[in-house]
C-alpha cells in the first residue's frame, strides 16, 4: 500500500500489483497467528464490538465520510467534518480492487473476516457476502473505470 508497514508491507507483490498474492499472503498470516500485523490493520472489526468495552454505535464505513460525518452532527459535533482531502488512503495500483480477488483469496477473507460479514448484515444490510465492493467516498480508493470492473469482476 506503500505507507510503510501500515497494512503491511509487501514488495515483492506491490511491484507487479498482484493483488491475490499480497491477500492470500495477508490471510495465511493471520491464519497462523500473526493477527496484529501491519499495526494492527487487519484485526477483525468484530472484535471491537466484544464485551467488555464492545462499541456501541456501528458506523457504516462503506459510506465514508458521510456516514462519519453525520455521526458528529447527530451528536452535536457538526463543526467535525472529514473533507476528503484528509483522509489517508494507500497509494500504487490504482486500478486493483476486491472485484480482481481470485477464489481462492476470496475464501481466506470470509474465513478470517467471517463475523465482520454477519455484523454487516446486522447493522447495516450488506448481506451478500460475495458483493465486490469499495468505499466510494475515498479518493483512489475505487478504481477509475467501476462500473465497467463491477461487469468484469471475479464472481464465486
Amino acid at each position: 500500500g506503500n505507507l510503510g508497514d501500515y497494512g503491511g508491507s509487501y514488495p515483492e507483490f506491490f511491484a507487479t500489483c498482484d493483488v491475490n498474492g499480497a491477500v492470500k499472503k495477508m490471510m495465511r498470516d493471520h491464519l497462523s497467528g500473526d493477527i496484529y500485523a501491519g499495526e494492527c490493520t487487519f484485526v477483525p472489526q468484530a472484535e471491537y464490538f466484544d464485551a467488555p468495552f464492545g462499541i456501541a454505535l456501528a458506523v457504516d464505513n462503506r459510506r465514508f465520510p458521510d456516514s462519519l460525518n453525520e455521526v458528529f452532527a447527530q451528536h452535536g459535533y457538526a463543526d467535525f467534518a472529514i473533507a476528503k482531502e484528509d483522509i489517508l488512503h494507500v497509494t500504487g495500483c490504482p486500478d486493483v480492487w476486491a472485484g480482481d480477488l481470485d477464489c481462492e483469496a476470496k475464501a481466506l477473507v470470509k474465513q478470517v473476516y467471517a463475523r465482520d460479514f454477519e455484523l454487516l448484515c446486522q447493522k447495516f444490510g450488506y448481506c451478500d457476502d460475495s458483493e465486490n465492493t469499495c468505499i466510494e467516498g475515498v479518493p483512489g480508493m475505487c478504481p477509475s473505470r467501476l462500473e465497467e470492473k463491477r461487469r468484469s469482476a471475479t464472481k464465486c
